[in-house]
């Protein structure tokens, strides 16, 4: 090799390492790890609006949020597990399309999120009867007529996901003259629940619902969801008007 060769390769090795560092400084990881978030949860709102098991309301709604809280509802949280009106042996799914029984999956659409699943009661058996109070019944979450998911704000909604507030007060925690009586039996019983030391429920909060864990979710996510659940179609439920199942769709 010349001299004048040597000196060339010299200068492109020189080039080329400048290259690579000015890349790494117009390009820090940083960048690259934004891209891929961005790609993330892009796919995520793809995904969510494939995957909604029934029609969407779109006009006036922000398509990405909406996106991205049917993956939250649909993927990652299962909430019509919960908050379904369905009942065994398929409960959320429709017939024939239970995957637990090796069928390919498919959501009852009419049952969707309309609430229903009884946990029992959360309360300490009290009296003759041992009463324990009502049992919890997941609630309705779709859209009521004004377009507000279980016909709640979306300030009510984030104070429901971050405190667990029941704003329907429908199992109160008994007080010392609701205890007397059921101790007594005297009919008709009082619906709250009964506690006793060590088991003092707050009747006031929501007994069966993963509040505390939603409670951490970043105020965009809490957004999301409350989108998607007033874009999807809104369920009656039972006819009773006073049964907090019951949802006024303003089709009468």
């Amino acid at each position: 090799m010349t001299a004048t060769q040597s000196f060339k390769a010299t200068e492109v090795a020189a080039a080329l390492a400048a290259s690579v560092i000015a890349g790494i400084f117009c390009n820090p990881p940083q960048v690259h790890a934004q891209d891929r978030l961005e790609n993330s949860e892009a796919s995520r709102i793809q995904q969510g609006l494939e995957i909604a098991p029934v029609p969407l309301y779109l006009f006036g709604k922000d398509l990405e949020l909406v996106g991205l809280g049917s993956y939250l509802v649909n993927v990652v949280a299962g909430c019509n597990g919960c908050h379904t009106g369905g009942a065994p042996p398929n409960s959320d799914y429709a017939a024939g399309g239970n995957p637990y029984f090796g069928q390919r999956q498919r959501v009852d659409p009419t049952v969707y999120l309309s609430g229903g699943q009884d946990f029992g009661p959360a309360g300490t058996p009290t009296g003759p009867s041992m009463y324990a109070g009502p049992d919890i019944i997941s609630r309705n979450l779709t859209p009521d007529k004004t377009g507000m998911p279980g016909g709640y704000t979306l300030v009510q909604f984030k104070q429901i996901m971050r405190s667990g507030i029941d704003f329907d007060h429908l199992h109160p925690t008994c007080t010392t003259a609701e205890l007397n009586q059921i101790e007594n039996s005297i009919a008709p019983l009082p619906v709250c629940i009964p506690t006793s030391p060590g088991d003092t429920v707050d009747g006031n909060l929501l007994q069966e619902m993963p509040w505390p864990t939603f409670s951490s979710m970043i105020d965009s996510d809490l957004d999301a969801l409350y989108e998607y659940l007033s874009a999807i179609p809104c369920i009656e439920g039972p006819p009773d008007a006073t049964n907090p199942l019951h949802n006024d769709c303003g089709t009468e």
